[in-house]
C-alpha cells in the first residue's frame, strides 16, 4: 500500500512542525497534513526546503499534495483565500500564507477543487418524468456485506473518470475504510445504483459520505458530501446523471439531510453545471499543488 513517514520539525524537542510524505511508486512523492504551530512563515518555508530535499535525496520526479490520507475524511489542497471555514469533513482550513510560500519555493497549481454547496433542496417526483428512465432502475445495497461485494462495480465504474478527476492514490485499498467509515456515521441510502435492465448490468453510482461535524436538534447528522456520481460512457448524455442525482437527492431529504457540499474538479463542467441546477454554489476552493524535480 503506501510507504508512509512523517517529518518532523522540531523546536526545543518540542514538535513545532509535521508533514507527511507517502508514495506508490517511485515517480510521485505526496504529502499531506502540512502545518506549522502559530504559522510561522521562516519556518514554514524551511519545511517546505526539506520537503523538496527529500524529494530529490529520494530520486522523486514530482511532488504532489497536499492531500491528506484517508482523504474522504481528512481532504486535500490548500484552501483558497475567502473561502469558507466552518468545520466540514473533507475540507482542510489554512491561511493562505502557506501556498503563497509554496509558490515561492517552486510549486505550481495541478489543480483547483471547488466546493458546490448548499441546501439540499426537495423535488417533486413528477421531476423525474422529464427523463427517459423506462430501461433504468436505481435501487440501494441491501446490507452492508452487499456494499462490500459491490466493491469491483465500484471500481469499475470509476475507470470513467477523467484522470484529473483521480486525485487519491491507491483508492483501491481504501475501499473497506470508506465502508466502514459510511457504516459508522451514514446509512445504505448513501449508496445508490443505476442498474440497465435490458443487461442486467450496473452502470452507474451515486456515493455520499455523512458530514459528522454537524447535527440538527434531534441528534441527527444532517449534512452530507456527495463524494461521486458515475455512469458507464456508454450511458452518458442521456440524462442518467440527471435522474440518478434526483433519485438520490429525493432519498437523502426523506432521511433529514438538509445540507451538501460536493468535491469537483474546475474543469469537470458537467458536473458544475448539474450542480448548479440542483441550487449549489461555489463555497471554497483547494489547491493541490505540483512540483517538478
Amino acid at each position: 500500500m503506501f510507504h508512509i513517514k512523517s517529518l518532523l520539525l522540531l523546536e526545543d524537542e518540542n514538535i513545532a512542525g509535521h508533514v507527511l510524505v507517502y508514495h506508490e511508486n517511485t515517480e510521485i512523492l505526496y504529502f499531506g497534513f502540512f502545518g506549522i504551530l502559530n504559522h510561522e512563515a521562516n519556518k514554514i518555508s524551511f519545511l517546505i526546503s526539506k520537503l523538496i530535499d527529500y524529494g530529490k535525496k529520494n530520486n522523486f520526479s514530482k511532488i504532489v499534495g497536499p492531500i491528506n490520507i484517508p482523504t474522504l475524511i481528512y481532504g486535500w489542497g490548500f484552501l483558497e483565500k475567502d473561502g469558507t471555514t466552518n468545520l466540514y469533513i473533507g475540507k482542510p482550513i489554512n491561511p493562505p500564507l502557506y501556498q503563497d510560500l509554496f509558490f515561492q519555493k517552486g510549486f505550481t497549481v495541478k489543480s483547483k477543487e471547488l466546493s458546490l454547496e448548499g441546501p439540499v433542496l426537495k423535488f417533486s417526483e413528477s421531476m423525474l418524468s422529464n427523463y427517459d428512465s423506462e430501461n433504468y432502475d436505481m435501487f440501494h445495497p441491501k446490507n452492508w456485506k452487499e456494499v462490500l461485494e459491490f466493491k469491483q462495480t465500484f471500481f469499475e465504474l470509476n475507470a470513467n473518470l477523467p484522470p484529473g478527476s483521480v486525485i487519491t492514490p491507491g483508492i483501491n485499498n481504501l475501499y473497506e475504510n470508506a465502508v466502514e467509515f459510511l457504516k459508522n456515521y451514514g446509512h445504505l441510502f448513501m449508496i445508490t445504483f443505476l442498474r440497465h435492465k435490458p443487461t442486467n448490468q450496473i452502470v452507474g453510482s451515486f456515493v455520499c459520505l455523512p458530514n459528522p461535524f454537524r447535527k440538527d436538534d434531534e441528534g441527527v447528522y444532517d449534512s452530507y458530501v456527495v463524494y461521486s456520481i458515475l455512469v458507464d460512457k456508454k450511458h452518458q448524455a442521456k440524462g442518467m446523471g440527471g435522474i440518478l442525482t434526483l433519485t438520490a437527492v429525493n432519498e437523502a431529504w426523506k432521511n433529514k439531510i438538509r445540507y451538501n457540499s460536493s468535491p469537483f474538479e474546475s474543469k469537470a463542467s458537467r458536473s458544475i453545471s448539474l450542480g448548479k441546477k440542483f441550487g449549489l454554489k461555489i463555497k471554497r476552493t483547494h489547491l493541490i499543488l505540483e512540483y517538478i524535480i
